[in-house]
């Protein structure tokens, strides 16, 4: 049940019925104020809903006492998750940009007010901040419309749970889900799996010669699936965009590129391929053809956006995915830099030639196009999509939702990772593709593989240059990955401390629990579940985990890095805070066997 705050608009004002809340309108400009007078946390949530009036913007302002909370997360808010005045800059929100959802939380991570927002495909623009003044959390929500616009609701449901947070905003995913009309695409099983990208192994080094070395590895490490970069386009290698558009494959790195990819499905893995969808490089031989239809033209990476409100461009584009999944015998497409899709300054105005005067409604049909095109070629076909297009409506045009480039970077992955988790559904959530130096330390490669642990991995290096060390290490992880995939990607995940970027994860079904600990000296509690097997994965320098349960029998084995087990004890009695030697990279395995009888 909803409790519901109806508003309706007479005389230039507006009235709604709700205990300790108020409405006001300013009668001079389309601007309605939300004022919460009293604290109204409570097991529930409001829904609100405003009509839009015959004007060219949309202003809600929100006041809301600033009681615990301690910091916001947004979909995109990365390692940016502190409290800020309310004299900060707008963060822009459309369909290939972010999510329409703010949720402010406490120093625990629960859940202290979520706003989410119906629209999730034009322009929005929200503000939120502390008002100094008063102590009050601020919040400024404003709808631009190019056009006039009329019959149109504008809604927000606000949730009051004091629970964690990834618990109330999966709650925000499902209304989504209610409003929009098509379903999410589906995710082939295959999307589950580890798979191997050529992106930072190779850049655009990519050959034939080069990438047939490591497919048989690939495919004995358990990955499913294998991603062609950027570069299998060109012989150009100096990093930029100007080749981009043409979408041939490079003979001199690729002589017959249908045999290249039947090459990969010989070993049973799939292929996708990288498309920079709006790039046409000014070097491409369609340059002169799309040069004057263009959103802008990035003179440093010497490309244009194309604009797609012209239906030239959108049938052009259409027909690309549509030639390449055909000719060549495709499995899955990596369509990158969607969100490079907006208005720029120097984006020209309305052309006769287009069918379309706001860029994301055009931007919609062209993702709804294409999805639909080519499920009809390949119903399993997967579609890889960057974070930060990853809002409700790309979930319907991609099966895969990857952290955004982040080489290296362990705890950007992490909180890439569990962010996508919160609002993606059943959505494959992938990690950066995962790489390191040659020389890396075993125990620092495990470290990194456990901070990406509950997405699907993806690797990029070069698995014929591994040394043994490494090579164990990748192996015992992958394969951890492979059998626990389902509680990992699919469990009840569970997070702590937002503003300490998620120090302990853990994620369980009724049969397992997966607990990643990032930070040493934390105490791990066990909580009462189902779940009779539990494993603990040290992501940090440590050397010792504090377990702390009730009163148990467990089997316990402790392993390294490698996966090789340590020391293990067979119905051992554990009551309270137990100390376990782990060394950094390894594994804590305890199986509940029963419970300590009281005499």
């Amino acid at each position: 049940m909803y409790n519901t705050l109806s508003a309706q608009v007479n005389a230039n004002k507006l009235s709604v019925m709700e205990n300790k809340t108020s409405i006001t309108e300013s009668c001079f400009e389309n601007r309605y104020t939300l004022s919460f007078h009293d604290s109204v946390a409570g097991n529930r949530t409001c829904l609100a809903q405003f009509p839009l009036k015959d004007e060219p913007f949309f202003h809600l302002h929100l006041e809301y006492p600033m009681l615990g909370i301690a910091g916001i997360w947004t979909p995109v808010s990365g390692f940016q998750k502190h409290l800020t005045g309310d004299w900060s800059d707008f963060h822009q929100i459309n369909l290939s940009h972010s999510a329409p959802v703010l949720c402010f939380f406490d120093t625990d991570g629960n859940n202290k007010i979520t706003l989410a927002f119906s629209e999730v495909s034009r322009d929005l623009f929200f503000n939120a901040g502390v008002h100094e003044e008063n102590g009050c959390l601020s919040i400024d929500i404003i709808l631009y419309f190019p056009v006039t616009v009329s019959n149109l609701t504008f809604t927000f449901r606000s949730f009051f749970s004091p629970e964690n947070i990834s618990s109330i905003l999966p709650q925000v995913t499902l209304w989504w889900d209610h409003l929009l009309t098509d379903a999410p695409l589906e995710v082939p099983e295959d999307a589950r799996f580890p798979m191997y990208s050529t992106w930072y192994s190779y850049h655009q080094n990519v050959s034939h010669e080069n990438l047939s070395r490591e497919y048989a590895l690939a495919k004995k490490l358990g990955m499913k699936a294998v991603i062609i970069d950027d570069g299998w386009q060109t012989a150009d290698s100096n990093r930029g965009y100007a080749f981009c558009g043409d979408w041939k494959a490079e003979e001199t790195k690729f002589f017959d590129f249908r045999e290249h990819i039947e090459l990969i499905h010989s070993f049973d893995m799939k292929c996708l391929l990288w498309f920079s969808v709006p790039f046409v490089g000014e070097n491409s031989s369609l340059w002169n053809t799309f040069k004057d239809m263009l959103l802008h033209h990035d003179h440093t990476l010497k490309t244009g956006i194309l604009d797609p409100r012209y239906p030239k461009v959108r049938d052009y584009l259409v027909s690309v995915y549509q030639k390449a999944v055909c000719e060549w015998n495709l499995d899955g497409l990596k369509l990158d830099f969607i969100d490079s899709f907006r208005a720029y300054p120097d984006t020209p105005s309305l052309h006769p030639e287009m069918d379309f005067t706001e860029i994301q409604d055009a931007v919609y049909v062209l993702m709804a196009t294409i999805s639909s095109t080519l499920k009809t070629l390949n119903s399993q076909l997967m579609i890889e999509f960057r974070q930060n297009y990853i809002g409700p409506q790309m979930r319907r045009f991609g099966n895969i939702f990857r952290v955004g480039d982040c080489p290296l970077s362990g705890i950007t992955n992490r909180v890439g990772i569990t962010d996508l988790k919160l609002l993606s559904g059943n959505t494959a959530v992938h990690s950066d593709m995962i790489m390191w130096h040659s020389d890396e330390s075993p125990e620092d490669v495990a470290i990194q593989l456990i901070h990406c642990i509950f997405g699907v991995l993806q690797i990029s290096v070069r698995l014929n240059e591994l040394n043994p060390e490494q090579y164990q290490v990748l192996e015992n992880y992958l394969t951890f990955s492979i059998t626990y995939r389902k509680v990992l990607q699919q469990g009840t995940f569970t997070l702590t401390k937002p503003l300490s970027l998620y120090p302990l994860l853990q994620s369980r079904d009724e049969n397992t629990c997966v607990i990643a600990c990032y930070d040493n000296n934390q105490i791990i509690h066990l909580e009462k579940t189902p779940s009779k097997d539990f494993w603990i994965l040290n992501g940090s320098k440590g050397h010792l985990l504090y377990v702390q349960t009730e009163e148990n029998f467990f089997d316990v084995e402790i392993k390294n890095c490698a996966g090789s087990t340590i020391s293990s004890e067979i119905c051992m009695p554990l009551s309270g805070i137990h100390t376990f030697p782990v060394s950094p990279g390894g594994m804590l395995h305890l199986k509940r066997k029963k419970e300590i009888l009281t005499l």
